[in-house]
């Protein structure tokens, strides 16, 4: 099996037990597109994305939004706008796995953990200090 192509580091989590949960999967999912990238086998990385990995990131979003909801987040509308981008972006890599075009994937692949990794560390830590503080 190959490297992964990034490992959640503790720095990356926000202090939400289920939240953190959700975002290490999203890792692992990701790595494992990644996996099967490099592994030749893009059929089963395509159907992974479509079904499996793009179903869990709308459900990932859905929890955060119902969290932040719960706790009266004042910037949840910009952040569900961002998500919604997000989504936009993730559904545009489906194609590029079915050209069979890697490095474009693979690029777009690193671009997609690059977001993920700078949302968590600044967009999903402003709702965290939010609930923190409201719980003190």
């Amino acid at each position: 099996m190959s490297k992964q192509l990034f490992d959640f580091e503790a720095e990356f989590r926000i202090g939400i037990e289920s939240v953190d949960n959700e975002h290490i999967k999203l890792v692992d999912m990701l790595n494992q597109v990644h996996t099967l990238i490099s592994e030749g086998k893009k059929d089963d990385a395509r159907r992974y994305f479509s079904e499996t990995l793009s179903s869990y990131v709308n459900e990932h979003f859905a929890h955060e939004e119902q969290f932040m909801e719960s706790i009266a987040f004042p910037g949840l509308d910009e952040h569900k706008k961002i998500h919604d981008n997000f989504r936009q972006s993730f559904n545009n890599l489906l194609p590029l796995i079915e050209t069979y075009d890697d490095a474009a994937f693979r690029s777009a692949l690193t671009d997609a953990f690059t977001w993920i990794i700078s949302h968590i560390g600044r967009t999903d830590k402003r709702y965290a200090k939010h609930y923190f503080s409201t719980k003190a």
